[in-house]
């Protein structure tokens, strides 16, 4: 399945409301290409082979699952569980039941969505990168972010030489937002905890300590923002 990588979910999700710009993004193209396996395209003899080799993981057999279509999912699972039984076999010893047990188990490792979010979400790391360098503005707009969650934080950083020349300043930005929500979650934890010792009990609550546990979250997890 192809999806256009461009900058307009860019431009749409790095701003100061957004907690992470990326979650956003990628749940926008898991939302994009999820549907994408319900029109007439899934009957495609590669898609089909895809299906029947990678499967669906839970997460989006389950969008799949409440979607409209219900027919496209049953076609495709059809085709999924000739893999399924091919791998179920009467094992004559613990060795080969063993071996079939891992086999089984790793059918449920794969996903052909996930394997397309993956590679889509790559290509926006490093067109992150691109247009830290070549536009201007870009990084004013990336300074008055929230930062990201831990994992695109990450990812941002893996990619980072895709900035070019001016990869060290794109550090150094990523860096300063980062540790600035990280070091604003750490001052709001303490806090709440503080709070909950009876000599505090009469001292008002914070906002941002009121939400810390749900930020905590966010960063370690990702924001679970739903298109």
């Amino acid at each position: 399945m192809n999806y256009h990588i461009g900058t307009m979910l860019i431009d749409e999700n790095f701003t100061e409301s957004c907690d992470c710009p990326l979650c956003r993004i990628k749940a926008t193209v898991d939302g994009r290409l999820t549907e994408s396996y319900l029109g007439e395209g899934v009957m495609e003899d590669n898609t089909r082979a895809e299906v029947n080799k990678l499967g669906f993981c839970d997460h989006h057999y389950s969008l799949l699952f409440s979607s409209r279509s219900k027919l496209g999912l049953a076609l495709q699972i059809s085709t999924r569980l000739n893999t399924v039984l091919k791998e179920i076999k009467q094992p004559k010893n613990a060795k080969e039941a063993k071996k079939q047990g891992e086999a089984i188990l790793n059918l449920n490792k794969t996903c052909v969505v996930c394997k397309y979010l993956d590679e889509h979400m790559i290509r926006y790391y490093k067109t992150v990168a691109q247009v830290y360098q070549n536009v201007a503005s870009f990084k004013d707009r990336l300074l008055k972010t929230h930062g990201f969650c831990l994992s695109h934080y990450a990812e941002l950083l893996t990619y980072s030489s895709f900035a070019g020349g001016k990869q060290k300043e794109y550090l150094q930005d990523l860096y300063e937002v980062q540790s600035k929500r990280v070091k604003t979650l750490k001052t709001d934890i303490d806090e709440f905890t503080f709070h909950h010792d009876y000599r505090q009990a009469s001292t008002p609550l914070s906002q941002g300590a009121k939400d810390s546990l749900k930020e905590t979250s966010n960063l370690f997890y990702g924001d679970k923002f739903k298109i």
